[in-house]
């Protein structure tokens, strides 16, 4: 018989549990709120305020939700195009075991934004200048990776394992890369998803979760390199445009190889938290599996 890890659920029931503890605290209506997302953390919108409320899965994550807020302040003061935190209300509150933010609700609408738009915030961001008592920390390529799999539910040995000595082989690649662009403040976990259209038109950045001190090589590489490369969603023209929007082709740079294999590895053990939930989560996490033991591209992977 193929051996399992198991680990505490996150589950939606979970999540709302922690949001009417939480909203009880703040002295916020919790009813008919409507869940928005549900991946590394639960997010619900409120019917009775303009607000998200944001769920961490477990007090480890205490840190990093200071390390949010804190940069959503210092984003709010500069005036950056990002999410901001529901203003006069208590943060990073601990509540059934969860840890929540409170955030204003963006009323978004229009086109989706695009690869062009995703780099030209990344530009801005990146051309910040970082206040000095703020604190980052070092950017960690495969940070939660092994987290995930010490927690791993209804997954064999077998891939587990596999995972274990990818990770080893990619650190090892990644303390070897030369990077051509100067290290700096980056957003860690930057693609479209992580981009809103308000309905004036405007773009913002949201999820400061993987913000860090690293190289900017991988926020290009998340953004456009890879889905460029690695699944073919950018045609040629649209990311020539990118490119030329932010200044840099990270598809030029050597090391884009292993940024690729390691984004792999840390979307892969993302669904695989989840793998419970749904046949087609599972489906979809075994052809991950698969494809990560072959280097054939483009990936034909299904986003959930």
């Amino acid at each position: 018989m193929t051996e399992t890890h198991s680990a505490r659920g996150f589950s939606l029931q979970d999540a709302h549990k922690a949001l009417v503890a939480a909203c009880a605290h703040v002295g916020l209506d919790s009813g008919d709120a409507l869940p928005l997302r549900v991946g590394e953390n639960k997010l619900f919108r409120l019917a009775s305020a303009p607000v998200v409320v944001r769920i961490a899965r477990s007090v480890d994550l205490l840190a990093d939700v200071h390390k949010e807020v804190a940069i959503a302040q210092w984003l709010e003061a500069v005036g950056f195009p990002g999410v901001r935190l529901f203003p006069d209300c208590p943060q990073a509150i601990i509540c059934e075991g969860r840890v929540v933010t409170f955030w204003l609700h963006v009323d978004s609408g229009g086109p989706s934004p695009d690869f062009g738009d995703l780099t030209v915030v990344l530009r801005e961001l990146h051309g910040l200048s970082k206040p000095v008592n703020l604190v980052l920390p070092l950017f960690d390529p495969l940070g939660r990776v092994e987290d995930r799999l010490d927690c791993a539910q209804s997954v064999s040995d077998r891939d587990i394992e596999f995972l274990r000595q990818r990770i080893k082989e990619l650190y090892a690649e990644y303390n070897a890369l030369e990077f051509a662009l100067p290290a700096g403040h980056i957003h860690g976990d930057a693609h479209r998803g992580n981009l809103m259209r308000r309905t004036d038109g405007s773009v913002i950045l949201i999820d400061f979760e993987r913000f860090a001190f690293g190289p900017r090589e991988w926020d290009l590489s998340t953004a456009i390199g890879i889905p460029f490369q690695g699944f073919r969603w950018i045609e040629d023209e649209e990311y020539a445009q990118a490119v030329e929007a932010y200044g840099f082709d990270i598809v030029g740079w050597p090391g884009l190889h292993t940024m690729r294999r390691i984004r792999e590895v840390a979307m892969t053990t993302w669904l695989m938290q989840n793998v419970d939930h749904s046949p087609d989560i599972r489906a979809e996490f075994d052809r991950r599996m698969a494809s990560l033991r072959h280097d054939d591209l483009p990936r034909v992977w299904r986003p959930f």
